[in-house]
Formats: C-alpha cells, sequence, structure tokens
C-alpha cells in the first residue's frame, strides 16, 4: 500500500491578499467589457429591430402554394357509427 506524505505551504498574506486582489481585478475588467460591447451593440440591435418590425420578416408571398399548405392540417378520418359508441358505452358500465 502507498503512503502519501502531506505537506503543508505556508503562503504569505499579502501573497494571498495580492491573488485575490488581481481575481478580482480581472473579474471586474470582464464585466467592464462585456458592458461596453453591449453597449456598443445596442443601437445597431434597436434599429435592426425597428426595421423588422416595421417591414415585417420573411413572410410568404400570397399567391404561392406553401402559404395555403402552412394552414393545412392533413389527416385520415373515418367516421364512427353511433350504434358502436352507444354499445363500448354499455360495456364500460
Amino acid at each position: 500500500m502507498q503512503e502519501f506524505r502531506v505537506r503543508f505551504v505556508r503562503i504569505p498574506r499579502w501573497q494571498i491578499m495580492l491573488g485575490a486582489g488581481l481575481i478580482f481585478t480581472l473579474i471586474v475588467a470582464f464585466f467592464v467589457l462585456a458592458l461596453g460591447i453591449f453597449l456598443l451593440l445596442l443601437p445597431a440591435l434597436a434599429i435592426i429591430a425597428a426595421i423588422f418590425y416595421l417591414f415585417g420578416g420573411r413572410r410568404s408571398p400570397v399567391g404561392s402554394k406553401s402559404a395555403a399548405n402552412d394552414r393545412i392540417i392533413d389527416g385520415e378520418y373515418r367516421v364512427v357509427e353511433q350504434d358502436r359508441l352507444d354499445h363500448r358505452r354499455d360495456r364500460s358500465h
């Protein structure tokens, strides 16, 4: 069986504070960068959204065959006679 030796290393407090400060600074810098990119893109996205809202998206032409087929649900139907329905109700009670 293997033995593991545990060795404790004492890190000076100033190095811990320096590392924590560096990590905090990097996180703040990342959020400032993300906010800057968002504020830079916000006007362009607002203009694109307004154009899309005013002039509409890609709509299929009214006369095309695909416009009519978008609203049709295709299925198979069969007529069930009333006496068969009554017969099933009688068996379930």
